[in-house]
């Protein structure tokens, strides 16, 4: 007898293997699952201009380092997360990645008073300074699609996903009418663009197979080590070949065992 109900994932048609250069970009749930695909042997970086949260705000990320350096925006590089790399915005270009996977955070937004622009990140100036509002799905689309419908993205292949942290800051029902939002601006976006878009349900995973407390952080917000562990084995069976998969264990071996000789060495 089955005591779950376990979110049911087709295999993808797009397979993803080492040969592709991954770019992760938005909630730090893209940091978890970038962390495995590193330690697994994929070219991949992580959140180079720090956590993006908001759609807007990794729309507009994507959008300003496809730039060149000249016709940047640098007020949005100011209100990036103070590790951000922003250095990388001036010498790489998601352009230059294969497969971009893109997670949303919360559609709950901060607007300057002064000039109405989203800032990425409040870095903890006073609320006096910003208006909050939540993305509707339709403002969500029509930030998407004009990078979408780029031809050099077309030839990208992304891949969406839902954080499945969730923002007890906003309130609870609040978190829940976000987590909606993003999810029905997703689905709409896969459907406007079939043939190089996807939806991962790592926000389903969580919720319906991993919904007991157990598998959450000391802060019952976040997915503890192991429900990362069951995703990333999820994202496996979704996106890599029997043979992708034998070389991803290889360099985890690899690095298990170097982080063993470094503890016994110090």
């Amino acid at each position: 007898m089955e005591f779950r109900t376990k979110v049911d994932i087709p295999v993808s048609e797009k397979e993803i293997n080492h040969k592709h250069k991954i770019l992760m970009l938005g909630s730090c749930f893209s940091d978890n699952i970038g962390d495995k695909l590193l330690n697994g042997g994929f070219d991949v970086t992580s959140n180079p201009l720090g956590t993006l949260y908001n759609p807007l705000s990794i729309a507009t990320a994507l959008s300003e380092c496809s730039k060149n350096i000249e016709e940047q925006n640098p007020i949005f590089f100011k209100w990036l997360h103070s590790k951000a790399n922003l250095a990388w915005s001036q010498t790489t270009s998601p352009l230059d990645f294969d497969i971009i996977c893109i997670t949303f955070g919360t559609a709950w937004i901060y607007r300057l008073k002064e000039n109405g622009m989203i800032v990425a990140n409040c870095k903890k100036q006073p609320d006096k300074l910003f208006i909050r509002e939540k993305l509707s799905v339709e403002a969500i689309i029509d930030n998407w699609c004009p990078i979408l419908n780029q031809h050099e993205f077309k030839k990208k292949y992304i891949i969406f996903t839902v954080s499945p942290i969730r923002h007890k800051k906003d309130g609870f029902h609040e978190n829940q009418l976000s987590k909606s939002t993003l999810l029905l601006a997703i689905n709409e976006l896969c459907k406007l663009y079939p043939n190089n878009c996807e939806y991962f349900p790592s926000y389903e995973i969580m919720m319906d197979e991993l919904r007991d407390y157990r598998f959450y952080a000391d802060d019952m917000m976040h997915p503890s080590a192991t429900a990362i562990n069951y995703i990333w084995k999820r994202f496996q069976e979704t996106y890599f070949s029997e043979h992708t998969k034998q070389i991803c264990s290889e360099f985890e071996k690899k690095q298990k065992q170097s982080q063993h000789i470094q503890i016994v060495t110090q």
